[in-house]
């Protein structure tokens, strides 16, 4: 998944994915320019391409899939 999927969605689910995501990575301290601002920037897409509409119910669900995702990569390390 890549930017260039954004320009399959509508002006409004690209301002969802962008805003979602620009706000996650300031919130976690994330670049987005960052292996783990791309994943963001992928699970927002998937989601919104998925149907979902709400910034809000992308930014709960882009949480918890990344907060999964890290907790996953840490037990793989130990």
């Amino acid at each position: 998944m890549s930017l260039l999927n954004l320009l399959s969605l509508d002006d409004d689910g690209i301002d969802c994915v962008t805003s979602v995501v620009r706000k996650w990575c300031e919130q976690h301290g994330v670049e987005l320019d960052s292996q783990r601002g791309h994943e963001a920037m992928a699970t927002a897409i998937q989601l919104v391409t998925a149907g979902e509409k709400s910034p809000e119910i992308v930014a709960d669900a882009l949480s918890r899939h990344l907060a999964a995702v890290q907790d996953t990569d840490l037990r793989t390390l130990n």
